[in-house]
Parts: structure tokens; sequence; C-alpha cells
């Protein structure tokens, strides 16, 4: 689940990502974050870029299972007004009991976690029911030329980014899941997905 192999990355973050925001991905951050309500669980919140877009959320609890990157998430939690708990644990073994939370938010994440299918189904177990997932994830994508990149790239950008894999079927994923994806946004290149689930 971690955004990040080494502690290096942790520090480089934030200052990799400010181009990409400012490219459109902060837009697609509002987005993913801003309907999200009630009790919410943000898998792999990294150093926290996507905390300043909750706006109906009663509370929101973080996990990460990168310490370094918690260490550097918790000065966003404390310019949040919304209550916002750091948790270091990992995707594919919840602390949680069942139906603890009502939005569950994964931003680039199953794209990372080794076992994105058990992730998914941990990630129901502890949602409540009529509860609804909000994602936003590297897919393949089904143009060739695209496709055909992302399978050459992977294997050097997992190695930096932490093991993502930006050629992963993740709409494959979800269909087979025991989420209803309700609605679903792809990006121009097909390389992007966005959208909401909702607990089978």
């Amino acid at each position: 689940m971690s955004k990040a192999p080494h502690s290096l990355f942790a520090r480089i973050y934030d200052l990799l990502m400010v181009p990409q925001d400012r490219l459109g991905l902060g837009h697609q951050r509002t987005r993913l974050c801003e309907s999200a309500s009630a009790r919410v669980l943000e898998i792999a919140i990294g150093t926290g870029l996507n905390v300043p877009h909750y706006r109906q959320a009663t509370s929101v609890v973080g996990v990460d299972n990168h310490r370094g990157m918690l260490r550097r998430a918790i000065r966003r939690t404390w310019e949040s007004p919304i209550p916002i708990r750091l948790v270091a644990a990992d995707a594919r073994n919840l602390p949680f009991p069942d139906d603890s939370f009502d939005t569950l938010v994964v931003g680039f994440s199953l794209c990372t976690i080794p076992d994105p299918e058990h992730t998914l189904e941990e990630l129901a177990r502890v949602t409540a029911p009529g509860g609804q997932l909000h994602f936003l994830e590297h897919v393949r994508s089904v143009k060739p030329r695209w496709s055909k990149m992302q399978d050459s790239l992977a294997p050097a950008w997992g190695r930096v980014s932490g093991g993502c894999r930006p050629n992963q079927d993740t709409t494959t994923l979800l269909d087979q899941s025991s989420w209803d994806v309700e609605e679903i946004w792809v990006s121009g290149g097909g390389g992007l997905i966005q959208g909401t689930a909702s607990k089978a």
C-alpha cells in the first residue's frame, strides 16, 4: 500500500506532485474527496495531499504502511477542520471491525498494493451497508499506443514509485469484485479512471 519504497521518496513526494496537481490532478483530488461523507477511510493517505479536499466528511481515518509518509501527513491533519486520525496499517489487513465506515477513498493505491483483489474485499468488509467507494486509479489503456507505452514504462516506474503498476487492468478488478461500479470517468489517454462504486 505504501506510495514509496524508502524514506527519500517520502521526502520528495510532495515536490513531485506539484506539477501534476497544476496540470489537473488537483481537480481530480477535489472530485475524489469532496462528496465523501460521514465516516471516511482513506487508503494510502501518503503525505495527506487529499486532506484539504474533504468537504462533507464528519471524520476521516487515513491509513498507510509507510511511516515516513504519515509523518509528513500530520501537519495537514492539524490544518483541517475535520477530525482526521492517521493509522499505520496494511490495506490488506485493516485493524477495524466490520461496517466501520460509510465512505472509502482510494487514490493511486490499488495499482501499488500487491494484492488488489483481496484489498477490495477487505475494503468492503469495513464498509457499512449502502456505503460507497470513491476511486482514482491508474488503469491499462484500451488504446494500443498508450497501453504499449505503459507496458514499456511499468518495470522502471514500479522501481521508483513503490511498486506502482500503471498498466494494471483496474476496471476489470473492480468489475470482478463485490463492489458495484455506479459511475466511471476515463481520461483522454485512457490511463486513469475515476468514479464511485457501492457495496454490493
